[in-house]
């Protein structure tokens, strides 16, 4: 029996369910009672949300959350499709939440799968002319919803095709003579944007949107959002195309640059990005030439030093007059020209079919080989090489060793025996054949156990230590505790350098106006206005939402949207002890890597409405990783694409990794300047209720 939004069950005991009425009479009592109970009920109840279950003796039973979002997950739990969250959570700034948190959940098993195909037939929902997914409840009675594309024909099937969506942002000319709109509209069948809202010329504004034209009416296949400016007339942009997976609004950077921990943020304020010094020595040029048939080349070649420095082939021959490119190997090759002199000219080390490894000659180096000495002996400051071998650079790069032979051992410069600036090539595992890194004595340091600061000038302080040679062992070992340094062989600088890693190359960040390396990681992890600049996905997602979710903001609860930045481990930024070194052990890495098992975050990760240190624009923001590993099972949490969650993973040499869900719904790392999908997420307010369907793909909760 339905009367309106009231749902009365008639239930009758297993006993009497079977038995046979002796007469029609006694059938149209029970009728008629239950009639005139059901009329008081709904008279009584009018329009409501309660679900009212009538016993066969009078016995009412009412549940608040029949008909809502809520129920439904509530419900799931006793039939196997979603478990109840016991753990650590705050939905809330108040963290006033009383309400129980449910969640679809399937085991990591073959039957796992499975249901884990049920429960996407179940938990489907649209709401504001979009497509959602349920993800979990919260303990605000709200429910938590990631967006999975636009609808079509009122439903949210997995065979839906690509739609209109952010693409990779590209950095390009913006002129004032362009047309721009503070909204767009979108002609489907021909794939043409037009702009929209309000259409001006002129002053260039952020967060507007061009066709790059001096039209106003003029039309494109491809429309620019403008989110930043870069330099000049050069802005970031932020292209649309309909070219994005149908459970997305676009592909995105999670933010631009990746070279600071404090990239990880959603919002982030100080940087302290990581550098390096490396020393690269080339054997080869990196990537190949591709040459042309009217280009010469010759077995010698000659350097003029007078003006313009000029190279000039001797005997020069035409590359049209041979057939296997394999015989220029070892000869000299002019680039960007079809004469037989030029101002660039290279060494060939190595052909293809079509292409040409070279070593291109500077400052008239002519050499073709190097000498190099297993070790070496010092007389003042000149040094010598020990057995000293001569290696072609042909023989380098052929070398089908990979030339690990020579690892660790050392270099003058070509094929000079003795110098004064002496190289240790890097012993790595895998060197790479066309070049090998070093470190030699123009480098030589001093590092410190600690800094002191007065006037505006760093001094090391402590046990202070001497060398150029970071390979050898006993120096290395230094770098676990004198990290400070100012990058030469004095003690004091205007700004200091803190030693974060070492592999082929020195890293480390720089650190100024008194600032130690434990503030500078509370700058840009967790200080009380680390939130004010806003990530290159929270400007996507603030564009997206004003463009499609303005007019629904007000069925959304103020949420919190977690976007944890604890440090777990400090690896090579820790003072007394961090190891520096090419080990995971050594990362920077935040506690999401190590533990993803709570919903709550501390007051400035916890990005809401209501939080003045973490305020977002619009109530709207990303999955965890530990609300996505409340799923379990892969099935469900996977797209067929990529996307980003909200969770900080590592910090490793000189990048910040962040979590996203891999094509095969795992999750996985990624430098969070890479592209990946984005799905925003919403939480709807507690008691919404949905007017139709049953959650399934072709049939969605329709909230209207």
């Amino acid at each position: 029996c339905i009367y309106d939004k009231i749902e009365l069950e008639c239930i009758i005991g297993d006993d009497m369910f079977n038995r046979k009425f002796s007469s029609n009479i006694r059938r149209k009592k029970r009728m008629i009672i239950s009639s005139i109970i059901l009329l008081v009920v709904c008279l009584g109840l009018g329009y409501s949300a309660f679900s009212t279950n009538l016993g066969i003796n009078g016995t009412l039973n009412v549940s608040k959350y029949d008909h809502t979002l809520y129920g439904v997950l509530e419900k799931a739990v006793s039939k196997g499709y979603a478990r109840e969250y016991t753990g650590e959570h705050q939905d809330s700034m108040a963290g006033v939440g009383t309400e129980k948190i449910y969640h679809w959940y399937a085991p990591s098993t073959t039957a796992g799968n499975a249901l884990a195909t049920e429960i996407l037939d179940k938990n489907n929902v649209i709401f504001a002319d979009h497509c959602w997914q349920m993800i979990r409840t919260t303990d605000t009675g709200g429910v938590k919803m990631i967006y999975n594309g636009e609808a079509e024909n009122n439903q949210c099937i997995n065979t839906r095709g690509n739609h209109i969506g952010y693409k990779a942002e590209d950095s390009t000319l913006i002129y004032p003579t362009y047309y721009y709109g503070t909204s767009y509209t979108y002609d489907k069948a021909n794939n043409l944007f037009s702009l929209a809202g309000t259409i001006t010329t002129g002053t260039i504004q952020l967060g507007q949107y061009t066709c790059k034209s001096t039209s106003n009416t003029g039309t494109c296949s491809t429309l620019y959002l403008v989110d930043a400016l870069k330099s000049g007339s050069t802005y970031y942009v932020l292209p649309l195309g309909n070219n994005s997976h149908y459970s997305q609004i676009g592909s995105l950077q999670f933010n631009r640059e990746s070279n600071s921990p404090a990239y990880v943020g959603y919002m982030y304020n100080t940087i302290y990005p990581v550098t390096n010094t490396i020393n690269t020595f080339y054997v080869t040029n990196n990537g190949a030439w591709g040459i042309g048939t009217d280009s010469y080349y010759s077995d010698t070649i000659d350097y003029n030093t007078t003006t313009p420095n000029e190279y000039t082939l001797t005997n020069p021959m035409l590359v049209s007059t041979l057939v296997d490119y394999s015989l220029l190997v070892g000869k000299y090759l002019l680039f960007y020209t079809t004469t037989t002199h030029g101002p660039r000219a290279g060494y060939i080390t190595a052909a293809s079919s079509d292409r040409v490894y070279v070593r291109e000659l500077k400052n008239g180096d002519l050499n073709t080989s190097l000498t190099i000495g297993d070790s070496y002996t010092k007389n003042g400051n000149t040094y010598t090489l020990t057995n000293p071998t001569n290696v072609t650079y042909i023989d380098w790069y052929n070398n089908t060793s990979n030339y690990s032979i020579y690892k660790g051992k050392y270099v003058c410069d070509g094929n000079n025996v003795s110098c004064t600036n002496l190289r240790h090539i890097y012993p790595g595992s895998n060197p790479i054949k066309y070049y090998f890194t070093y470190f030699d004595t123009n480098n030589t340091y001093s590092y410190s156990e600690s800094v002191s600061y007065s006037d505006g000038t760093y001094t090391l302080t402590g046990d202070i230590k001497t060398f150029w040679d970071l390979f050898d062992s006993t120096n290395k070992g230094y770098l676990s505790t004198h990290h400070y340094t100012c990058l030469g062989n004095g003690t004091s600088c205007s700004s200091v350098n803190y030693v974060t890693w070492l592999s082929d190359s020195l890293m480390y960040t720089t650190l100024s106006d008194g600032t130690n390396i434990s503030e500078a990681l509370n700058n840009m992890l967790s200080a009380s206005n680390v939130n004010q600049v806003n990530s290159g996905i929270k400007n996507g997602i603030d564009f997206w939402y004003k463009k499609y979710m303005m007019n629904y903001t007000s069925k959304l609860e103020d949420t919190i949207f977690c976007n944890k930045r604890n440090i777990h481990n400090l690896g090579g930024w820790d003072p007394n002890g961090g190891i520096v070194g090419s080990s995971s052990s050594n990362y920077l890495t935040f506690e999401d890597y190590h533990s993803y098992t709570d919903l709550i975050c501390n007051a400035n990760d916890k990005f809401s409405l209501s939080n003045t240190n973490a305020m977002l624009t619009y109530p709207v923001g990303l999955l965890t990783l530990p609300e996505v590993k409340l799923l379990n099972n892969s099935n469900i949490q996977k797209t067929g694409g990529t996307y980003w969650l909200n969770s900080a993973q590592i910090f490793n040499a000189k990048t910040a990794d962040g979590y996203y869900v891999d094509s095969s719904g795992g999750a996985n790392l990624s430098p969070v300047s890479s592209f990946n999908g984005v799905r925003p997420v919403i939480s709807l307010k507690p008691g919404t209720e949905y007017a139709s369907g049953s959650g399934s793909m072709a049939d969605p909760y329709v909230v209207q």
